[in-house]
This record gives structure tokens, sequence and C-alpha cells, in this order.
């Protein structure tokens, strides 16, 4: 009986570490920054905005679409948020690879979706 509880114990431990720790999605998502800020009182984390609006080929925003804003957090890397902070001053286009939690916790940010790596579209 001891043996079954261990494994139970273990088991469920298992879980709770890849719900609390892992994601279930990545992917990428393209747009112009809008806000980025430093939050928290004792957890600290990076959140930001990001305006997904259409664009034409040209780099000019479709006619007749208002924002599309997508919440996520930034993974605290200082290089990453000085590129970021870079390319929101200067109005560039950015894409941004992200991880997608199950949930969010407090010390790791406010959304579900962590920003982990971003590259600069239109930078001349």
């Amino acid at each position: 009986m001891k043996k079954f509880l261990y494994i139970f114990i273990v088991v469920v431990l298992a879980v709770l570490m890849y719900v609390t720790f892992g994601h279930y999605g990545e992917g990428s998502i393209a747009g112009t920054l809008v806000k980025l800020t430093k939050k928290g009182i004792i957890f600290n984390t990076y959140e930001g905005k990001l305006n997904t609006q259409m664009f034409v080929g040209d780099g000019t925003a479709a006619s007749g679409l208002g924002l599309n804003l997508w919440d996520f957090t930034v993974q605290k890397n200082d290089s990453l948020i000085a590129k970021l902070e870079d390319a929101m001053l200067n109005g560039h286009r950015v894409k941004l690879d992200y991880k997608q939690r199950f949930f969010t916790l407090p010390w790791i940010g406010d959304t579900k979706y962590i920003v982990y790596d971003a590259e600069v579209l239109n930078k001349k």
C-alpha cells in the first residue's frame, strides 16, 4: 500500500511540475509594439502590447481596421528587452517568438504568452 501511495505522489508531483513550468503551444506573431512596461512589487515582470493590425504589401496599415492588441510577457533578458524598446521607440515592426503556458503565475508574468525572442522586421 505504501509503494502505491509513493508512486501516486510522484506522478501527481510530476504532473503539477509540468503544468506549472511547461508549455503547450508555441509560435510567432508580428506587429508593432505599442507598450512595454516593467510591473510588479514583489515579482517584477515585463508586460507588453503588440498591435497586430493587418498590413498591406507596401507596409502601410490596411484601411478600415482598428487596433488588434495582443498582450504578452517578456522573458527576463536584458538584450531582448533593449531590442524591443528600440523597435518600439523607432516604430519598427517586430516578429515575436513565444511559448504559451497553461495558466499565469505571478512570478512569471500577467499573461500566458511568454516572449523569448524577437526579430526586427523593417529596420533600415
